[in-house]
C-alpha cells in the first residue's frame, strides 16, 4: 500500500457532467467564506516574512540592540513556543464549540499580541507580544484548516485545501514588500509599521467569521444532524435537497461518525490505541520533523545570515531578494498544490524532496567554493540554487504537506490529530530556529551538510511511508489506513443509503423542506424553505 491507494472514489459519478460551479452564486458564498479561513494562513506567512524583514531593517537592529546568536534565535523561536502552549487546548476548544468559536478566540489574542509587538519598547516587551500571538495562532492553526477542509465542495477540496499552506506566500509577499518599503523611513516606524499591520488579517476574521456557515462535519460530529444536512444543502447542494451528492456526502458522514462511535475515537490515546492510527500518527509526526529539518527553515527565517556567507550584506539588496524569494516560493507552492488531484500527494512530495537535495547540495559545493575563492560567480550560483531550493521546498512541504496530514485523520480524531502534527512541528521548529543562527555563525557553510545528510533520510522515510490518497472523498481518505475494505464497505453503505433517501423522498409527499431523518432514515419535514 505504500505505493498508492488501491481503491479509487467515484463522489465525481454523482455531479453532472456539465456542472459549472461558477454558474451558482451560492458556491460563491462557499468560495468567500473558505478564503476567510485561507486569511488566517497569510497572516502565518506574513510573520514570518516579517520576521526576517525586521532582521534587515536598521532601527530595529538599533532598537532591540542588535540582537545575535542565542537572542535573535529566541526573537525567531518565540512564536512557536507561544503556540507550543496552546496546542494541547485548541482541540478542546475547537472539538467542544466548533471552527467558527475557535478562530473567534484566537484571533482576539493574536490582535492584542500583534498591538504589543507593534508598541514594543525593549526585547523583553516584544517577545511577550510575539508569544501571545503565537498562543493566539494555535488555535488559529487548529480551526482554519479543518474548516477549509470540512466545508469546500468536494470537487474543489484538493485544490484549495492542497494549495492552503502555500497562501502563507501571499502574506510573506506582503510583508517582505512592506518591509522593502519602510526600509527607507528614517525611525522606529520601519518595524512598528509592518508590525502594526499584523492585526488586519486577524481583524477581519474576527468581524465576518459569525456570519458564514460552521463544519458540516463537525455538526454531525456533535450531534447537530439537521444543521449539517441544511448546510450541505444550501451550499453543495446549492438548495437541492434531491441531490445525489448531498444525499451521498450526508450518508457518508453519518456512518462514518458511527463507526468512529463504535472504535470509540475521542480521547488523545485514540490516536495510538489501533494498528491505523498509530500509522497514521506516526506518517504525521514524521512529516512535521521532516518539513522543518530539511533546510527550509535555515533559508526563511535567516536569509540575511546565509546571504552575508557570500558577502550580500546591502540591506535594501536583501530585502529585495526576500521579496522575489517569497514570491516566486507562492507561485511554486500554488502551482503544485492546486494539482495535488491530477499528479498524487506522494508523487509530489518525492519529487519535491528530491529536487531539494539536489539544490541543496549544490547550495553546498558552491559555498564552499566561494569560501575558498570567494569567486563572484559561486556566490551568484549559490543564490540561484537558494532560489531553486525554496521553490521546490514549496511544491511539496508548503502546500501538500498540511492537506495529506488533515484529511488522512478520522472526522472525530482530526482536531487532535492535527494538534498532535503540530505539536511535532513546533517543538522541531523551535529548536531548529533557536540553534540554526548558533550553529551558522560557528560553522558557516560546513552547516549546510546537515541538511544533505537529513534529506537522504527524508526522502527514505517518504518513500516507504507515505500513501497515495488522491480520488477520494474526506472520510473515505482517513478510513483509508484502516484498509482498502473499510473503505469500500464506506462507499457501499453511504450508496445504500442515500438512494434509500431518495427514493423515499420521492414517494413522500412534499411539505416544506425534507431532509433524512437521522434516527429512521425515513423523510421528516421542516415548515420553512430554503431561500
Amino acid at each position: 500500500m505504500a505505493g498508492g491507494a488501491q481503491i479509487s472514489g467515484h463522489y465525481k459519478q454523482l455531479i453532472a457532467q456539465d456542472f459549472r460551479w461558477w454558474k451558482h452564486p451560492r458556491l460563491w458564498q462557499l468560495m468567500f467564506w473558505t478564503c476567510l479561513y485561507i486569511l488566517g494562513n497569510c497572516a502565518n506567512g506574513y510573520d514570518g516574512a516579517l520576521v526576517t524583514g525586521m532582521q534587515i531593517l536598521p532601527y530595529w537592529i538599533s532598537d532591540f540592540h542588535n540582537p545575535q546568536g542565542s537572542t535573535l534565535g529566541l526573537l525567531g523561536a518565540i512564536q512557536n513556543i507561544g503556540s507550543l502552549g496552546s496546542i494541547p487546548v485548541a482541540p478542546l476548544w475547537n472539538d467542544r464549540f466548533g471552527r467558527r468559536k475557535t478562530v473567534m478566540l484566537g484571533t482576539t489574542m493574536m490582535i492584542t499580541g500583534a498591538a504589543l509587538q507593534a508598541s514594543a519598547k525593549n526585547v523583553n516587551w516584544f517577545l511577550g507580544g510575539r508569544c501571545l500571538l503565537g498562543f493566539g495562532g494555535g488555535f488559529n492553526n487548529n480551526a482554519d484548516p479543518l474548516m477549509v477542509i470540512e466545508l469546500c465542495f468536494p470537487s474543489h477540496r484538493h485544490a484549495i485545501a492542497g494549495s492552503y499552506n502555500s497562501f502563507t506566500g501571499i502574506g510573506s509577499i506582503l510583508a517582505a514588500g512592506l518591509t522593502f518599503g519602510t526600509y527607507y523611513m528614517a525611525s522606529s516606524w520601519s518595524w512598528r509599521l509592518p508590525a502594526l499591520v499584523q492585526v488586519l488579517p486577524s481583524t477581519i476574521q474576527f468581524c465576518l467569521i459569525m456570519f458564514g456557515p460552521e463544519s458540516p462535519r463537525w455538526l454531525m460530529l456533535s450531534g447537530q444532524e439537521q444543521k449539517a444536512w441544511d448546510t450541505l444543502v444550501y451550499y453543495h447542494g446549492r438548495g437541492n435537497p434531491h441531490d445525489p451528492l448531498v444525499l451521498y456526502e450526508f450518508e457518508e458522514m453519518k456512518e462514518s461518525v458511527r463507526k468512529e462511535k463504535e472504535n470509540k475515537r475521542t480521547q488523545w490515546k485514540s490516536l495510538f490505541n489501533s494498528k491505523g492510527m498509530r500509522r497514521r500518527s506516526f506518517i504525521m509526526m514524521g512529516l512535521a520533523v521532516s518539513g522543518q529539518w530539511s533546510g527550509n527553515s535555515l533559508v526563511t527565517y535567516y536569509l540575511a545570515q546565509v546571504l552575508k556567507t557570500i558577502n550580500i550584506t546591502d540591506r535594501p539588496s536583501q530585502l529585495g531578494l526576500n521579496l522575489a524569494l517569497t514570491a516566486f516560493n507562492f507561485l511554486c507552492g500554488f502551482t503544485a498544490g492546486f494539482h495535488s488531484d491530477r499528479f498524487g500527494r506522494r508523487r509530489i512530495l518525492l519529487t519535491s524532496t528530491s529536487l531539494m537535495l539536489l539544490f541543496f547540495i549544490c547550495v553546498t559545493i558552491c559555498s564552499a567554493q566561494y569560501n575558498n575563492t570567494h569567486s563572484a560567480v559561486a556566490g551568484d550560483f549559490v543564490l540561484l540554487f537558494i532560489f531553486l531550493f525554496t521553490g521546490a521546498y514549496a511544491m511539496g512541504w508548503s502546500s501538500v504537506m498540511l492537506l495529506y496530514v488533515t484529511e488522512i485523520s478520522p472526522m472525530s480524531m482530526r482536531s487532535k490529530a492535527h494538534s498532535l502534527w503540530a505539536i511535532s512541528q513546533a517543538s522541531s521548529q523551535v529548536l531548529n530556529q533557536y540553534t540554526n543562527p548558533i550553529a551558522l555563525g560557528t560553522m558557516g557553510w560546513k552547516y549546510y551538510i546537515v541538511f544533505d545528510c537529513l534529506m537522504v533520510i527524508i526522502l527514505l522515510f517518504l518513500y516507504f511511508f507515505v500513501v497515495e490518497t488522491r480520488g477520494l472523498t474526506l472520510e473515505e481518505t482517513a478510513m483509508l489506513f484502516d484498509g482498502a475494505d473499510e473503505v469500500a464497505e464506506l462507499q457501499k453503505d453511504a450508496d445504500e443509503h442515500a438512494e434509500a433517501d431518495r427514493l423515499a423522498m420521492e414517494n413522500a409527499p412534499k411539505t416544506g423542506q425534507e431532509s433524512p431523518d437521522p434516527e429512521k432514515g425515513s423523510i421528516h419535514y421542516r415548515e420553512d424553505v430554503n431561500a
